[in-house]
């Protein structure tokens, strides 16, 4: 490995590290209801992480409670490298009446150490009133960056934290998962994940995700300065179960390619019926 790309694979993996593992959680859970059917109770999964030459960094596990209109979220990443090392850990509760998502509380935190730097330990808690981001707190203390591009009042109405955001996508027909925009609110920055239709492969869906910055991000700064080419991400319907499971979320970058794959998924439903996928 050269210099180089060392340093570029350092940084990107920095910058897309946060973005990628939304993407993951949201599609694990947005589509746990479908229009009209029922929702799963628990769904607890697995993913293998991946980036290029490096070979498998790491795993991410997230697991969604439902019970009635009330839910609770949670999710944790592990990454091991030699130049990037990376502990996170997210959880959100709050409620979908009318299948309408309304967070009430989102904690983050996590710990990050990149080659001869000190680590890094960050907590973020995000609270909402009323559908909009009421309290934003951050351990230590952190400051908007003056270059970064202004979040304003009204961008914070209505959106959602990364583990609520997943929600949204329960408010689609499942026959068309890939039709989807989220608007997320990271306690930093604002931004839409879009989903779009790509295809099929065999009976998955295949859908393209742009990641579009609103504000709170440095201009040419943040995940979307270093993907390069298309997001894709492989749904697999679960009929049983009325959703249908991420299973490839395949991210390519300016120094190679970043794939979350799924080992396992366990659903159960409210009357108790289980199913895998492997």
């Amino acid at each position: 490995m050269t210099y180089r790309f060392w340093q570029g694979a350092k940084r990107t993996l920095a910058a897309l590290v946060p973005a990628a593992l939304v993407l993951a959680a949201g599609a694990t859970s947005g589509s746990a209801q479908r229009a009209g059917g029922r929702m799963p109770s628990t769904v607890d999964a697995v993913y293998r992480i991946a980036f290029t030459a490096l070979g498998n960094i790491g795993h991410f596990h997230f697991k969604s409670t439902v019970n009635s209109e009330a839910y609770a979220l949670t999710a944790d990443a592990k990454i091991d490298t030699a130049i990037f090392d990376y502990r996170g850990n997210m959880s959100s509760n709050g409620a979908v009446p009318k299948r309408t998502p309304r967070p009430v509380d989102y904690k983050f935190d996590y710990k990050q150490k990149t080659f001869l730097k000190k680590k890094k330990l960050r907590a973020l808690n995000i609270a909402f009133n009323d559908g909009a981001v009421s309290k934003v707190t951050f351990t230590p203390h952190d400051e908007l960056s003056a270059k970064a591009v202004p979040v304003t009042p009204e961008q914070l109405k209505n959106a959602l934290d990364p583990l609520s955001g997943v929600m949204a996508l329960s408010l689609t027909d499942i026959a068309k998962p890939c039709s989807q925009k989220l608007p997320i609110y990271d306690g930093k920055q604002r931004f839409d994940l879009v989903f779009t239709p790509k295809g099929h492969s065999g009976g998955d869906h295949v859908c393209r995700v742009r990641l579009v910055p609103i504000s709170g991000h440095k201009p040419g700064e943040g995940a979307a300065s270093v993907i390069k080419g298309d997001i894709v991400l492989i749904m697999r319907p679960v009929p049983q179960a009325n959703i249908a499971i991420p299973y490839r979320l395949t991210v390519p970058t300016i120094v190679g390619t970043a794939e979350l794959t799924s080992e396992r998924v366990d659903i159960t439903m409210p009357d108790q019926q289980r199913f895998a996928l492997r």
